[in-house]
């Protein structure tokens, strides 16, 4: 099952029980650890910074990242959920992301390859059949195409380098599995298909995963950047499809 076959709209949390409930808090907490997670990154990277241009940068993302983690916050607390108590159970953001928060090499490469797959996730919840949910992701998608740009810059400005571009190489080789596990989840199985019949997301897990991968290509391939090896996210035990496995091969140093 690729794309969504329900007609569901859910107004209000009150609308919102049983399983579709139990699956939304689900989603709406990988997406709140995930914010929370980059908020604390790029107030972390003000120090980092080697300009103020960026340093100013990194500030006005944190705070837009923190914003998104609020409105998190207010979906679920209308839901009777503690956020609380879930962002206590996040690991720590420089564990779950896999990075030097003081190295600003890492945060450049987390720039580029994290802001769009949390992109990518949040054009389906701007979609989902849970309204206030819905309602929300347009003004938190507009920020994450801006980070992105700047990821995207990034890249440019290290790849002019080759020695630096090699250390780009490497950190990216760490950091692309980790955000494909972290940001998208299993690409099949149960908790795929009832999004899809539920209209919670509106394409399958591998579809998403495999249009985040298709645009990063695009960008990486005028500057030299590869995919990391299929063994790179063997070890962090990421769940591949075939089809994503394909694009993955078709861009290798």
């Amino acid at each position: 099952m690729n794309t969504h076959s329900a007609d569901i709209n859910i107004g209000s949390a009150d609308e919102a029980s049983g399983d579709y409930r139990e699956m939304l808090i689900r989603l709406m907490t990988r997406q709140l650890y995930a914010e929370t997670a980059t908020a604390e990154v790029f107030g972390r990277s003000i120090g980092a910074a080697p300009t103020w241009r960026e340093k100013h940068m990194a500030a006005e993302f944190a705070l837009e990242e923190a914003q998104h983690s609020q409105m998190l916050c207010d979906l679920l607390t209308d839901l009777g959920e503690d956020h609380e108590q879930i962002i206590a159970n996040r690991p720590a953001a420089a564990s779950f992301w896999n990075l030097d928060l003081d190295d600003w090499l890492h945060i450049a490469v987390f720039n580029f390859t994290v802001d769009r797959a949390g992109s990518q996730q949040i054009m389906e919840y701007r979609q989902s059949s849970y309204t206030p949910w819905a309602d929300k992701m347009g003004v938190v998608l507009a920020d994450e195409e801006e980070h992105y740009e700047n990821g995207v810059d990034n890249l440019r400005a290290f790849a002019a380098d080759p020695e630096q571009l090699a250390r780009f190489q490497s950190v990216y080789n760490s950091m692309l599995p980790v955000a494909v596990k972290r940001a998208f989840g299993r690409p099949h199985g149960a908790d795929n298909d009832f999004c899809l019949s539920t209209g919670l997301k509106r394409h399958s897990t591998e579809a998403v995963i495999n249009r985040y991968l298709e645009e990063m290509r695009g960008y990486m391939a005028p500057v030299g950047l590869a995919f990391p090896p299929l063994s790179m996210f063997a070890a962090e035990r990421v769940e591949l499809a075939a089809s994503t496995k394909t694009i993955l091969e078709s861009l290798q140093a």
